[in-house]
């Protein structure tokens, strides 16, 4: 038994139907008609190489060291108001190497920040259970600003620990731009950067809220580290963790920013000179002399930073320390059982002590100030993300070149330190930039060319575009996985390179890797196939014409024991031309088991078989993953492929779960759709309720969708979200569930 009910929406439809079995899909094949869709217009458009002059201004943006101009970035901030000064020319600044002034090529301001966009929250006024709204993958070209955040959890607190956790929320959901790429690096674990840079908001916050910083009180507690043993592990681990940072930016694209967080910005130094300050401090007062032994490592790190466009910022977690002193003296010192604190707390407030009360020797960290960076003390930045200044440096910098003397790279193999000093003419203004560099032409941060391309391509933030590859996933609850993510690929053959075969066929050689991984970059699940798609004389023609106009589509399954946050990744490669195509997609899994209601995500469904397979009771071979090509098959559009045309039909189908019967019976369970078009809400429905017969079903109730794009419908990138509410429990998160679907209109 099952009840069905149309729900009105200007030229939409939708259907919710109580699913039950095969009776159901029996019904839905009936129901199920292919929709229009276009041909020729069906690929997309390639994109024209940029031009020379195009080329030349990217190529201009660049940092630069080399013998005949050297390129460096400067930020100009106002000393009153700290925002950035934009207006200046060449011959407002004045450039020292090594204290003798050279001649200014040239000057031009870089713009970082993107232009104002609207802000798209209206989903979020009436009902703020529901998620933000996912944002396009960015691309590499327009990419402004790429940061990695350090968070230094070896040398923090668990108070420590909350607030950089804060810092990450509040810049993601206040500062974050559209134009940034970021990605969260710990010092206590893993170096997955090239894994984690994310540009979308949600993905952002779901990979900080995975973040663990706490560390509970141990059953046992280790006796405490003596003080040079914990330095020697903050300091060692900052560098470990910067220099993979830089060298996981050196590649990126925009203005390239590291921010670290640590609740020790300084470098420990015993200042007490002399020969005889010397014998007391090994012999009687004991301890290391860090500064001394780690400055030269930073200084490096600071040559390493330039050559890679890098500008480092140091952020004090601590925030006020007269605050903290407080804390400190009322839950540490004062008490015997310090509160339940951890050994690692105790350890770490009482360092800071020390060294607050040590000699005035103890210096802060040199990278910032010879990257042109901050360090921010004595401030609750995290109250705000980043704190202002540091988000004025962010926003834009002047690149000033000059010509270096002759002799700046001719000493042979012997290190010489070019020192740098830029000047503004403008009075009342504070300048931020490189103190210099080394005298070596190449940096000896080499990229790696020995990384498989099937790997790279796969974790790279940005698609690889050699191949074009479309992909759309999502899961759906499964009876003996637990979840299933289901995923359609979509090759386009165009850049293929088709093998003529000795008996006259023709073949295409094809790698495949499909992929899940969480939010820290493990890899959950894994599926790596080699095909060959073999064409027999008799029929070659007919075959490779059908490809060449449909393309080569797949279908993947990969189980998914766990709910969680997971990106679903693919890489493609033509195994005669090597090239290589790559797409990824993010998926919230819920847990479904809490009872609350949730959402299937929701699948475009283009042909009868589309349907069969996701209403099918029972997947063959869930347990091991499926990884198979469609060829001569119904003749639609691949479901990977969400570039639609005005008249077009999008087919789809999605599954809520948990959806209480009594509640259903008595209307008391509504659906509401929402347009949005480049981020801006476009139109709404109206709350209609879902209907049903009472039946109880084994999985949910199954909503299938019918929606034309409508001349009213211009170019752009567009998002529909669907809103389930349950109107009794509508301000509880449990009572409500919401899924998106992103697609283009040409």
């Amino acid at each position: 038994m099952f009840m069905y009910s149309r729900l009105k929406w200007e030229e939409n439809a939708m259907e919710n139907i109580r699913f039950t079995g095969f009776a159901t899909l029996f019904f839905l094949l009936l129901l199920f008609l292919p929709f229009p869709h276009s041909t020729a217009q069906d690929v997309a458009a390639i994109p024209t190489e940029k031009s020379a002059a195009e080329s030349e201004t990217v190529e201009s943006l660049q940092i630069k060291v080399s013998v005949n101009e050297v390129r460096l970035d400067v930020v100009v901030l106002d000393k009153k108001t700290r925002n950035p000064v934009t207006d200046l020319t060449a011959a407002d600044f004045e450039v020292f190497q090594n204290n003798k002034r050279q001649a200014i090529v040239s000057s031009v301001y870089v713009e970082n920040q993107s232009s104002a966009t609207a802000n798209p929250s209206s989903n979020r006024k009436n009902n703020r259970n529901l998620p933000s709204l996912p944002s396009a993958d960015l691309k590499r070209e327009d990419t402004r600003r790429t940061i990695i955040f350090v968070v230094d959890d070896i040398s923090m607190s668990f108070e420590d620990g909350y607030y950089s956790k804060m810092a990450l929320r509040n810049f993601v959901e206040k500062q974050m731009q559209t134009g940034d790429m970021i990605a969260i690096l710990k010092t206590s674990y893993g170096n997955s950067a090239l894994q984690m840079f994310l540009s979308d908001k949600r993905e952002a916050l779901a990979r900080i809220n995975a973040i663990h910083l706490d560390r509970a009180l141990p059953p046992n507690p280790p006796a405490p580290e003596d003080d040079d043993h914990i330095l020697y592990r903050v300091y060692d681990n900052q560098l470990s963790t910067l220099s993979y940072s830089l060298r996981a930016l050196q590649d990126m694209p925009g203005r390239k920013i590291l921010i670290m967080m640590t609740a020790i910005p300084k470098l420990r130094s015993i200042a007490d000179p002399g020969l005889l300050g010397i014998f007391m401090r090994i012999t009687v007062m004991g301890g290391v002399d860090f500064k001394a032994s780690y400055i030269g490592h930073f200084n490096r790190l600071a040559d390493d930073a330039l050559r890679a466009g890098v500008v480092v910022n140091f952020l004090d977690i601590g925030g006020l320390r007269n605050h903290a002193a407080q804390e400190y003296m009322i839950y540490g010192l004062n008490s015997n059982s310090f509160n339940g604190w951890s050994q690692h707390d105790i350890n770490m407030r009482e360092l800071w002590e020390k060294m607050k009360n040590e000699s005035p020797g103890n210096a802060l960290n040199p990278l910032p100030t010879k990257t042109g960076g901050v360090t921010i003390e004595n401030s609750n930045f995290f109250l705000d993300g980043i704190g202002k200044e540091t988000e004025s440096l962010m926003k834009g910098y002047y690149l000033v070149s000059y010509a270096p003397p002759a002799d700046t790279f001719s000493s042979g193999d012997k290190e010489i330190f070019n020192q740098v000093k830029i000047n503004v003419k403008r009075r009342n203004v504070d300048v931020y930039t490189r103190d210099g560099f080394y005298n070596r032409l190449q940096s000896d941060m080499d990229a790696d060319t020995s990384q498989d391309p099937m790997v790279k391509a796969i974790f790279s933030p940005f698609l690889n575009a050699d191949l074009d590859v479309n992909m759309t996933a999502g899961y759906v609850k499964d009876a003996k996985a637990g979840y299933l993510v289901r995923s359609w690929i979509h090759l386009d053959p165009k850049d293929l390179k088709i093998v003529e075969t000795q008996d006259g066929g023709a073949r295409i050689d094809l790698e495949m890797v499909c992929l899940t991984s969480d939010t820290n970059g493990f890899v959950q699940d894994f599926k790596h196939v080699k095909h060959s798609l073999d064409f027999e004389p008799d029929n070659k023609s007919e075959n490779i014409a059908w490809i060449q106009k449909h393309g080569i589509r797949f279908a993947m399954l990969l189980p998914v024991k766990k709910p969680g946050f997971y990106y679903v990744r693919t890489a493609v490669r033509d195994v005669e031309s090597g090239k290589v195509g790559s797409a990824y997609q993010f998926v919230e899994i819920p847990d479904v088991g809490k009872k609350a209601l949730s959402l299937s995500n929701i699948f475009i469904i283009t042909s009868a078989d589309d349907l069969k397979w996701q209403l099918a009771d029972e997947t063959i071979e869930s347990q091991d993953g499926v990884f198979f090509p469609v060829i001569q098959g119904e003749n639609v559009r691949s479901p990977a492929l969400r570039t639609y045309e005005s008249g077009d039909m999008l087919q789809t189908l999605m599954v809520l779960y948990n959806a209480d019967d009594k509640a259903i019976a008595g209307s008391e369970i509504e659906i509401q759709s929402i347009l949005y078009r480049d981020g801006v809400e476009l139109r709404r429905s109206e709350p209609i309720p879902i209907s049903s017969s009472g039946a109880v079903g084994a999985d949910g109730i199954l909503i299938f969708q019918r929606f034309t794009i409508g001349p009213d419908m211009p170019p752009g990138d567009y998002v529909r979200q669907l809103a389930i509410t349950d109107k009794k429990n509508s301000k509880k998160p449990e009572g409500n569930a919401s899924q998106f679907l992103s697609f283009t209109v040409k």
